[in-house]
């Protein structure tokens, strides 16, 4: 992460934050605190000024609206960081997941992510692999242990499907928008956020696999690797963009959407 890379960069962040949480009127004291002379608070004072991210408010060092933007957004991104090495990271002595084929005890398997759950193929090459524990038959749970690497995974793409109050009920529903609304939810989990998203599932033949909590579960099961057709009334669609953007924000990998009115 370039922040962890920029000593510099690092630095304003700490004056910044030490200047928003703490209340200050002389440098010496913000430079005790950062471990630096005064001479180089000075610095990154008059720096942080002149670009708009410091100012002197009665006799007061305090960020400015600017400046307490920009630490959100640096502390955003810098939690997405840690959060996703400390996954990496993670000691795991053994973990459950399902047998895609006949499993023996001692087998190494390769992991790879399908539908949303974590399979174990014995005779599939990936960049993640365990040994499995005991023996297990296709569908089973098999506990592996010696966890190496990390499980190759994309993001799945979520369709926005916004349907207009003029298309609920079966008479509003134009056989054209039937087909391409089944063709869209073929091969994909189909999820339906509000009546009127249940109401468009059972005009358009599509059954829903997610009802409830259905905006945080359509995240996540994008960021298993599952595209998802999101069934929203056209008021809602704005919500469901705000959700997935949020989630955006602290991933690596964001999940592609699109959005699409219907009829």
């Amino acid at each position: 992460m370039e922040l962890l890379r920029d000593l510099r960069a690092s630095t304003r962040l700490l004056f910044l934050f030490e200047v928003t949480t703490t209340r200050h009127t002389r440098l010496r004291t913000i430079a005790d605190r950062l471990g630096m002379t005064v001479q180089g608070a000075s610095e990154y004072a008059h720096g942080l000024q002149a670009d708009g991210l410091l100012g002197l408010v009665s006799g007061e060092y305090r960020a400015t609206k600017k400046g307490v933007e920009l630490l959100h957004d640096q502390f955003v991104g810098l939690r997405g960081f840690v959060d996703r090495a400390g996954r990496a990271l993670a000691f795991v002595e053994t973990t459950a997941v399902l047998a895609g084929g006949k499993v023996h005890r001692g087998d190494r398997v390769g992991l790879f992510m399908e539908g949303g759950s974590l399979m174990a193929h014995p005779a599939r090459t990936s960049p993640s692999t365990g040994i499995a524990v005991h023996d297990a038959s296709a569908g089973e749970l098999v506990r592996l242990r010696d966890l190496e690497g990390i499980v190759a995974l994309r993001p799945g793409r979520i369709v926005i499907a916004r349907i207009r109050s003029s298309s609920s009920g079966r008479k509003g529903v134009q056989a054209a928008t039937s087909r391409r609304l089944s063709r869209s939810g073929k091969d994909r989990v189909v999820a339906a956020l509000d009546v009127a998203g249940l109401v468009a599932a059972r005009d358009f033949g599509l059954k829903p696999r997610i009802e409830f909590a259905v905006l945080p579960a359509t995240v996540e099961a994008a960021e298993r690797g599952v595209d998802v057709l999101l069934l929203v009334p056209e008021e809602r669609a704005a919500e469901a963009v705000q959700v997935i953007e949020a989630a955006n924000a602290r991933l690596e990998d964001k999940i592609p959407y699109e959005s699409v009115t219907f009829p």
